[in-house]
């Protein structure tokens, strides 16, 4: 390992990011490297993906484009020779950290910051109770894993000492925006009628995340108010997998005879905006470590419903800061979204004690101290 600080520059991070397209780990970790500025140097390890470079370079971090490894052990010399590509890469950027986004990240580049000798951490954003032995094996050169919930370190597939094992909650910031002037803006500039009640969910359109349940719950939303909108916002067209899964979810919709009832507006640099024109936030998935979409509705002050998995379980306390309702339960989830619709008072007071919450338990600093703290740790061993 190289002697990291004693040269009069700050160390450098570099964050590896696994896909493309801006969703929330990308989100996350653009938070995370603006958070960190003040002490280390960060730089974005991005695929060939302009929208994810482009958003980090409008933050002022530096960004290097990479082609990421592929494992192999039946060709084991191509991705020996991959990864010391990659190594290269990390050692003429003067890396100290590699700090994976994801554990995708990692399956394929550990070997490429082992080979460049840096300390390595790995974010852990999702909930993984059971890891094959091709997952598990480039996972052995982490030195501190990150965790978004004690509900992903819990159901983690990997035995972990507490030395190498951290839980730290991302950081959500309440906008300083007008809300009633943005939701005007926004219904006024996607055809909203200002009486109709929007409901929101902030996810690209995924296999991870549910949507046939959120469909199934919306007919029978639909049927009980008809003066209704679901405003869907995240990636439905620049990555291939959503591009499909799109498909798929708006010709459930069309045999649902709903489709006229959903605006999908893609992928949105000003997504504060848009939950602001949002009445009530939903997020119905499959799996989830954190669920930073519904933490930022919380901190909007909007009231949301959410899938009980996860690290939705620590966010969200039933009828307290949120909604649960129980995994691909379309009937309880429309019960819940009618709900927070026929008793405006109520959703109003789960709303602000969602705000209550968030400003608790998410905030910056607290979040800039961990990470610094997990750094340093990691530098000193």
């Amino acid at each position: 390992m190289r002697d990291m600080g004693t040269s009069g520059r700050k160390p450098t991070v570099a964050h590896f990011l696994p896909w493309s397209g801006m969703g929330g780990v990308e989100i996350a970790t653009l938070r995370m490297a603006e958070a960190t500025s003040g002490r280390f140097r960060n730089v974005a390890f991005c695929l060939q993906d302009a929208a994810v470079r482009d958003s980090f370079e409008k933050a002022g971090i530096e960004t290097i484009t990479y082609s990421p490894p592929i494992p192999s052990l039946r060709n084991a010399p191509r991705f020996y020779h991959e990864s010391r590509i990659v190594a290269r890469q990390l050692r003429t950027a003067e890396i100290d950290i590699v700090h994976f986004a994801e554990t995708k990240a990692a399956e394929h580049n550990s070997l490429a910051a082992w080979l460049a000798d840096t300390r390595i951490v790995c974010h852990v954003r999702n909930t993984y109770p059971h890891l094959t032995l091709r997952q598990r094996l480039p996972l052995l050169p982490v030195d501190c894993f990150i965790f978004v919930s004690k509900e992903a370190r819990r159901h983690f597939g990997i035995s972990l000492s507490d030395r190498k094992a951290r839980v730290i909650y991302d950081a959500i910031d309440a906008p300083d925006i007008d809300l009633t002037e943005s939701s005007i803006s926004v219904r006024h500039e996607l055809g909203i009628p200002a009486d109709c009640i929007v409901i929101g969910m902030v996810a690209r359109v995924n296999p991870q995340k549910d949507y046939f349940t959120m469909a199934s719950a919306a007919a029978k939303v639909v049927r009980a108010h008809s003066n209704v909108r679901f405003l869907i916002v995240g990636d439905n067209s620049r990555v291939d997998l959503n591009r499909m899964h799109y498909e798929e979810v708006a010709r459930a919709l069309s045999e649902l005879g709903i489709a006229d009832k959903f605006l999908f507006v893609g992928h949105r640099d000003d997504v504060y905006r848009l939950i602001a024109a949002m009445d009530i936030v939903v997020l119905a998935t499959h799996r989830e470590g954190f669920g930073l979409c519904i933490a930022e509705a919380m901190a909007m002050r909007k009231p949301v419903v959410a899938t009980a998995v996860g690290g939705l379980l620590e966010v969200v306390e039933q009828g307290v800061t949120g909604y649960l309702h129980e995994h691909e339960n379309s009937q309880e989830l429309a019960e819940r979204i009618l709900s927070l619709i026929d008793n405006p008072e109520a959703a109003k007071k789960l709303g602000m004690s969602g705000y209550e919450h968030v400003l608790r338990h998410y905030s910056r600093e607290a979040f800039d101290r961990e990470m610094t703290a997990s750094y340093s740790e990691v530098m000193s061993r």
